[in-house]
């Protein structure tokens, strides 16, 4: 039998024991928790993570589903698909256009504005007040003549340029700096034209106008470089074409500012590197048939009249039923054929009136009785009648286009030692316009003379 004091101290360790042992499945169940803890932690941050992906993931799927171009944005600055308007949603697929359109892939901007036109029909105005395409937005260009404008785009190496300054005189100081008249676009093996010095130039120019005064072609070299702009604007051609076109009673140029040239623009003159044409239409009756004698047909009727002019004085006047692609090529000649019976004769301009003199020669076949010895002989004999016809039109200026009509004033004929003067209905006598011909200056037989 045991002592009491040996009972008292067993049982104290064994309550010592029990206490550890609960201290410990305390402690365990502690740090499981605390575990439990970090790993939901770990787990909500994940999640969370993950979250924010799949919801990226699902706006830009939205984004390609609605058509708006896919951005990659930071997910706290994107907005969500359901709070965009369709303002916002019709100006991202604008932009989407734009940039499209930038890219060169004009069919897919087309759908684009077609879909932002169908959510708001005046979105560009909107995206354009927001400012957002203002900075890209290019200023309209000023309607410039084309030649002046390209003139002036090439020349961003003038420094000494003055606002309202004449084109002229910038181009000339231009010129003067660089000691060349035009550049070479492409390296050459051999010599360039811009070696040519500037009296050579301005006889090259005067077989460009060429002793047919076609001042057209000069101003179509002008339009070339801006070296060619100078030299066309030489006094000295302008002069000799003003003395070829009216002689040396034109006068000076104080009248038109000191300027030849605006001389010969304004001033009324014929267009020689073409011809003038007349269409008259009428109607004929004709002939009865016999099956039918209460029908009586009617013909329409269509002829042209020819006119053209030569620098010194000579016309040529044709009438026929031909149409202008087949006639005008014949009177590129100073004598065409005679079985085409093209009347040639003389012109003088006075002011804005054309008088013009022609003359025809017919000839009459007649029969003459001749009585011989033996019996009576017929025999042909021709007699010539000779006819001039006298036409003066005026000169005038349709739209923009200066001396391009011809309008009736007076037509006459005699002959048989009378005078025929003709009623000059519009409908009968038409007006003539010029039709410009490329044949007649295609090559040049002589120079611009120098007077």
């Amino acid at each position: 039998m045991a002592s009491p004091r040996s009972v008292a101290g067993s049982n104290d360790k064994e309550s010592e024991g029990e206490e550890t042992e609960e201290s410990f499945q305390f402690n365990n169940i502690q740090v499981a928790k605390n575990a439990l803890e970090m790993l939901n932690l770990q787990g909500d941050h994940q999640k969370s993570e993950t979250d924010g992906e799949l919801e990226l993931f699902r706006q830009q799927w939205q984004r390609e589903l609605d058509g708006t171009p896919v951005r990659q944005l930071e997910p706290h600055k994107m907005k969500q698909p359901e709070l965009l308007t369709d303002e916002d949603r019709a100006k991202q697929l604008f932009l989407c256009g734009v940039e499209m359109e930038r890219a060169g892939k004009l069919y897919e901007a087309i759908q684009y504005y077609k879909r932002a036109m169908q959510l708001m029909p005046d979105v560009e105005r909107h995206l354009y007040e927001s400012s957002e395409l203002r900075a890209d937005t290019p200023e309209e260009e000023p309607k410039v003549v084309e030649v002046e404008r390209r003139e002036v785009e090439a020349d961003s190496d003038d420094e000494n340029a003055v606002e309202g300054e004449d084109l002229l005189i910038r181009l000339q100081r231009i010129i003067t700096n660089k000691g060349l008249f035009c550049e070479p676009e492409y390296p050459t093996k051999g010599a360039h034209m811009s070696c040519l010095p500037h009296e050579v130039m301005l006889v090259v120019l005067r077989w460009v106008v060429s002793a047919e005064l076609d001042a057209a072609s000069l101003e179509r070299v002008a339009a070339a470089s801006r070296g060619l702009y100078v030299l066309a604007r030489d006094p000295a051609l302008w002069r000799s074409l003003c003395l070829r076109t009216w002689g040396t009673e034109c006068g000076g140029a104080r009248a038109y500012g000191g300027s030849w040239r605006r001389m010969y623009l304004v001033r009324p003159r014929l267009l020689l590197h073409g011809c003038y044409i007349s269409k008259t239409s009428y109607l004929r009756p004709g002939e009865l048939s016999f099956q039918d004698h209460c029908c009586r047909p009617w013909h329409l009727v269509d002829y042209y009249r020819y006119l053209r002019f030569f620098h010194d004085g000579l016309v040529l006047m044709w009438t026929t039923a031909e149409e202008p692609a087949t006639c005008v090529g014949q009177l590129k000649l100073r004598q065409p054929r005679p079985a085409l019976g093209v009347l040639v004769g003389h012109y003088r301009l006075i002011g804005d009136k054309v008088v013009i003199v022609l003359k025809k020669t017919n000839s009459e076949k007649k029969l003459v009785q001749t009585s011989t010895r033996f019996r009576s002989r017929r025999k042909d004999s021709f007699e010539q009648h000779e006819q001039t016809f006298h036409l003066e039109l005026q000169l005038r200026d349709v739209r923009w286009r200066r001396n391009w009509q011809l309008s009736w004033r007076r037509y006459a004929v005699w002959g048989r030692e009378q005078w025929t003067q003709f009623d000059l209905a519009p409908n009968k006598f038409p007006a003539f316009a010029f039709s410009r011909v490329r044949t007649y200056t295609a090559e040049a037989a002589a120079p611009l003379p120098a007077h």
